[in-house]
């Protein structure tokens, strides 16, 4: 019978000490994998491949006061989150969460090996790590999201059909599978394996895929002339609001909505204050700026408004938002999933629920319960 849950946080985090799961890792690329390595202060940091450093910092600082943050020296040992699953449930009761969604944050650190092959290698060790090791106390309450590789659609459907077998409950895109910035004909292979594998999809990168950084947000029918204003089209959408809406503006454009009308993403941690106007904007500059921005870059119209493609096909994750929570019809309380961020310094731990109760003081009792519980057992399909 599936577990009866009160409260579970969409939003949790692993950050362990890879000693404990570097022995998964093939015996000949062993010593470039991730190590934990003292800073000259104390605190700890992993290195990959004789990479730098990449210190745990603030983010593993959950339960500091705010004055402390800049003198504080985390270690795995004095860190909470950073510990065995024994202690992660114990860490659940104390701030009365019942089960956490997991995502791991060493997907940028694991990208410093200089071997593609070491690379995959580390992203299967520790995939297989997360299902056989650190859920099997738990799988009920510990539920981790696997990781995908950004070196090609073969490799990101490769490991997102080894993450089905091994029983995660859903994976995590740090760009397209193809491992772009943006959107390409060659991810529809693995949209439609996801949804073969009833996959669920997630990000947790502020809603981006690494668009950007170098690379643009599409891939356009025409480049405009030296006398048009060159700024990425795309951001015309959304200019006064974050970056949160990048990813779905993308796939809708991209037509990835309209091609598979079943897809959906669960964009982690973008907080929801912002959508009642994002949502408005986006229409409002799309019927502005799309004649023009047609015109120069050959960008295809939409079937529809965009905002009807953000608000039905994806689902959002936030924390201590009591602005987003009043404002929450302007995308409807069952696409939203209420999260703890434990254990990095954002979180509310061991007070998360003392505050989530504040916040949600003035909603009626199901919509408190579908962004509680409901929509991640949807989502994540946790009934079955």
């Amino acid at each position: 019978m599936p577990r009866q849950y009160k409260v579970i946080s969409g939003d949790g985090h692993i950050d362990l000490n890879p000693d404990v799961w570097r022995d998964r890792v093939a015996a000949k690329w062993r010593e470039r994998a991730p190590k934990r390595v003292k800073m000259p202060n104390g605190s700890d940091a992993v290195v990959v491949d004789g990479g730098e450093p990449n210190t745990i910092g603030i983010t593993r600082s959950v339960g500091v006061h705010h004055e402390k943050l800049a003198t504080q020296l985390p270690t795995f040992e004095n860190s909470a989150g950073t510990g065995p699953p024994e202690q992660r449930l114990r860490e659940q009761d104390r701030d009365g969460v019942d089960a956490e969604i997991l995502f791991s944050q060493i997907t940028s650190v694991l990208r410093q090996a200089k071997d593609d092959d070491l690379y995959l290698d580390l992203i299967r060790a520790y995939n297989e790590f997360l299902a056989e090791e650190y859920m099997a106390p738990a799988p009920d309450r510990l539920i981790p999201i696997g990781l995908i590789p950004i070196t090609g659609v073969n490799d990101a459907v490769r490991e997102l059909e080894h993450c089905a077998r091994l029983g995660l409950r859903g994976v995590k895109l740090d760009k397209f599978p193809g491992g772009r910035g943006y959107p390409t004909p060659e991810d529809d292979r693995f949209w439609a394996t996801a949804i073969d594998l009833r996959m669920p999809l997630t990000n947790h990168n502020t809603g981006k895929f690494g668009s950007g950084r170098g690379e643009p947000a599409l891939k356009y029918d025409k480049e405009p002339g030296p006398d048009v204003h060159q700024r990425e089209p795309l951001t015309y959408f959304f200019r006064f609001t974050n970056d949160a809406m990048t990813g779905a503006t993308q796939m809708a454009f991209a037509g990835v909505w309209d091609r598979f009308p079943t897809l959906e993403m669960y964009w982690a941690e973008t907080m929801i204050g912002w959508l009642e106007y994002g949502l408005w904007q986006i229409d409002d500059h799309y019927q502005r700026y799309m004649p023009m921005i047609h015109a120069n870059w050959g960008l295809k119209y939409l079937e529809r408004k965009p905002s009807e493609y953000i608000k039905e096909r994806n689902y959002w994750g936030f924390l201590h938002d009591p602005v987003g929570v009043r404002r929450r019809d302007c995308v409807g309380f069952d696409k939203l999933l209420w999260g703890t961020d434990f254990a990095h310094a954002a979180s509310e731990w061991p007070n998360s629920t003392k505050v989530m109760e504040q916040d949600f003081a003035a909603v009626p009792q199901n919509e408190k319960h579908a962004m509680l519980v409901g929509n991640a057992v949807k989502f994540f399909h946790l009934d079955l």
